[in-house]
């Protein structure tokens, strides 16, 4: 592994950042001699995928590894499903097409998100009624004392873009299992997709179909990274007390039921808000999506943070919902 210093970071949001030291893991064995390289040297170490999910300080501390472990293997398969091994850093959406021409289902209404397979997990992503969770039957590390385990899926604790891994950053994701199901079942009960489905001229659509239909809408209303720099949803969706869901409820928004409490749509806050396409400098909301704030050219972090707060400063002024940043800072 060459472990460089001024390592520059790449990530979707168009910031200039460089990491005290870093490098990039393509294998298991580069994992350790990153761990050793930072205890000798007394630095924290951080691994990132795509940089998709991530807002970057000009100068980052510590030994930050660029996560690049490929491979999707089969680990046994039946007739109806597929266990799968896939190295933390294939791109998401890769994974999803792949599985698709191999006849694997499940992860089709998740395809087009940004973002590596390892850091999938990291967040639970989720869209159009399906959770990454759903799929994962485990997830494989290497921990702080070099050890190599993995952590089966009912002990990554997933919620709500979370899971245990926010709260072990000694832990190094090297690859995620997924089972997936070779039936053609799909899952169709969010109200977007299934107005778009029911458009289709077929009774029954394939998992490709309903994949072409989470492309096209991802593309109607967000901004591609590579066109206008973004991390997708800047916020989470607030989940909140039925109390407070009824008293939005009255005002006109949705809130649907979400484990003990209710989701609240953060897109539909900041609309209702006043800050859809609104710009202020090279930052703004994306007038398709007011969820996504956009770097349209030369902003930096602490330009797109003054902006957010702002966003969240009048959200909680005029209706008293707190929104929560949904990608990480790193500093």
């Amino acid at each position: 592994m060459n472990i460089q210093p001024e390592y520059p970071l790449e990530n979707t949001f168009g910031l200039t950042s460089r990491a005290q030291w870093g490098g990039a893991i393509e294998q298991l064995t580069d994992v350790a001699a990153a761990q050793d390289f930072a205890e000798k040297n007394n630095l924290s170490m951080t691994c990132l995928g795509a940089g998709s999910n991530v807002i970057l300080q000009p100068k980052v501390a510590g030994l930050v590894c660029s996560m690049r472990i490929e491979g999707i293997n089969v680990v046994e398969e039946s007739s109806e499903s597929v266990l799968v091994e896939v190295g933390a850093g294939v791109v998401w959406h890769e994974l999803v097409m792949e599985s698709l021409s191999r006849g694997w289902f499940g992860l089709e209404n998740l395809a087009l998100i940004p973002g590596s397979v390892g850091a999938a997990p990291v967040q639970n992503i989720g869209a159009y009624g399906v959770e990454v969770a759903q799929l994962i039957v485990g997830v494989n590390i290497v921990d702080g004392l070099r050890e190599s385990r993995q952590i089966a899926q009912k002990d990554c604790q997933f919620a709500y873009r979370s899971s245990v891994f926010k709260a072990q950053p000694d832990w190094t994701i090297v690859s995620v299992v997924f089972r997936l199901s070779k039936l053609p079942v799909i899952e169709n009960s969010y109200p977007e997709l299934q107005r778009v489905l029911q458009g289709l001229p077929v009774a029954e659509p394939s998992p490709q179909e309903v994949a072409d239909c989470v492309i096209a809408l991802r593309r109607g209303k967000l901004p591609d990274p590579a066109e206008f720099a973004n991390v997708g949803s800047f916020f989470k969706n607030p989940i909140v007390t039925i109390e407070v869901a009824r008293a939005m409820q009255a005002l006109g928004f949705k809130a649907f039921v979400h484990g003990q409490g209710y989701k609240l749509s953060a897109a539909q806050l900041i609309d209702r808000g006043g800050w859809k396409g609104v710009r202020q400098g090279d930052v703004g909301c994306w007038s398709q999506q007011p969820l996504v704030i956009v770097n349209f050219g030369g902003a930096q972090c602490a330009d797109i943070l003054s902006f957010a707060k702002d966003v969240a400063h009048s959200v909680f002024e005029q209706y008293q919902v707190q929104l929560e940043l949904e990608p990480s800072l790193l500093s």
